[in-house]
């Protein structure tokens, strides 16, 4: 155990790991991440790791083009392996009114210089053969696109963070930060105090419960999401490109010689991670299959697959949700040396080597080498935030993630 650092990294999911690694690389800071479990062993490696490149806003843009970068690097910069496929996707409007917005992501896209185009729905078969062109009125495709085994990320840069002279202490749980006159000053552990006077709240689901421990409001809600792994499938390709469909929220893509696919659905279950106990563990989280095989019957006509194969493993995770469908980066408002990395709104892992170097040259530097004031908790007031008015919020947010009207 130690007694103090420079830097509290608290949580060893992506967004925390990630930040971890990118001021243990910069060697200005002593940083210390703890994990009250094992290190990134709740909802980062339940993940889909797909790396959607085709956000809804221009900085998200970039950031996730920095973030598909650095995933392609990451073996290089971090010493780590991660095993990455660029598959290019596939995004997929049934309604008229989607097939809008498509239109519109592609005008967005070219701003960027993304590799997008639209695609008749038969091309778009002959791309990836377990996409059948009935009921489909428009397709994208998204050159850019790419997924990653999601097990390594958060892991992989937990360890170079330690290489780097990070101290990690898992099996650590926090029991309150510790201000005076405004200012971090430590942590609280179930192990023993450890000063400091910078912290990162990277907690993930329980983000809230270690902000509010100190007294400080974050507005953001913890929802579960599930997938399916099937069994090896005849001609799935691990090059196939993803498949989106819009309205139903549901996705596809390879998966070691299977498929990987879940949904966002209409109407998603939120947790109060008080009520789960003090040793829950994301891996005991209940899951319900029907909700999957639900919407696979909706999308039977466009992905029979998702009824054909078989599963070979059912995983959930817990992701927090905004009101607004963006994160939650950079320093609270009301207490000097409190930051944020929050919010995932189940893009979160694929995003976070952009974020974990935006946020490290934040806390080094004062400032990030990208302006990051939209993903400022600044954003959304002063509050109150009534949990009933932020669950319905959140919940569009995340039935609505391929932009779907």
């Amino acid at each position: 155990m130690i007694e103090s650092a420079d830097v509290i990294v608290i949580g060893s999911g992506g967004l925390g790991a990630a930040t971890a690694f990118h001021i243990a690389k910069r060697g200005a800071l002593r940083v210390a991440m703890i994990e009250r479990l094992e290190i990134g062993s709740q909802t980062s490696p339940r993940a889909a790791g797909m790396v959607s490149c085709l956000r809804k806003s221009d900085l998200m843009i970039d950031l996730i083009k920095l973030a598909a970068h650095k995933i392609r690097r990451f073996s290089d910069e971090s010493g780590q392996p991660l095993d990455w496929v660029h598959s290019g996707s596939l995004k997929v409007a049934r309604r008229p009114v989607d097939v809008e917005v498509i239109q519109e992501d592609i005008l967005r896209g070219r701003r960027h210089g993304l590799d997008v185009e639209e695609l008749s729905a038969d091309a778009a078969h002959r791309l990836n053969p377990f996409l059948q062109p009935k009921g489909i009125g428009a397709v994208m495709r998204i050159g850019d696109d790419m997924y990653f085994n999601p097990a390594q990320l958060a892991v992989g840069f937990a360890r170079a963070a330690e290489a780097n002279g990070a101290v990690l202490l898992p099996n650590t749980a926090v029991t309150r930060v510790l201000i005076e006159d405004g200012q971090v000053a430590g942590v609280d552990t179930a192990r023993g105090h450890i000063a400091t006077p910078v912290i990162v709240d990277a907690a993930g689901a329980w983000t809230r419960q270690v902000a509010e421990a100190s007294g400080i409001r974050i507005p953001l809600v913890t929802t579960a999401q599930q997938l399916f792994v099937t069994e090896p499938v005849h001609d799935a390709r691990a090059e196939l490109p993803m498949v989106r469909i819009m309205d139903a929220a549901v996705y596809m893509r390879p998966c070691d010689g299977g498929f990987l696919w879940g949904v966002y659905e209409e109407n998603p279950k939120f947790f109060d991670m008080d009520g789960l106990g003090a040793n829950f563990d994301v891996k005991d989280l209940p899951l319900d299959a029907e909700i999957l095989w639900h919407y696979a019957r909706d999308v039977e006509a466009q992905l029979p697959i998702l009824l054909k194969a078989a599963v070979r493993e059912h995983r959930g995770g817990l992701p927090t949700m905004t009101a607004d469908g963006q994160h939650i980066v950079g320093p609270s408002p009301v207490v000097r040396g409190f930051y944020f990395a929050s919010g995932c709104n189940v893009a979160g892992l694929s995003i976070a080597p952009a974020l974990g170097e935006m946020l490290a040259a934040w806390i080094i530097d004062g400032a990030p080498p990208i302006d990051l004031a939209p993903l400022s908790i600044g954003r959304f007031g002063n509050g109150p935030w009534p949990d009933d008015e932020l669950i319905n919020k959140a919940a569009w947010q995340y039935r609505h993630f391929y932009g779907a009207r």
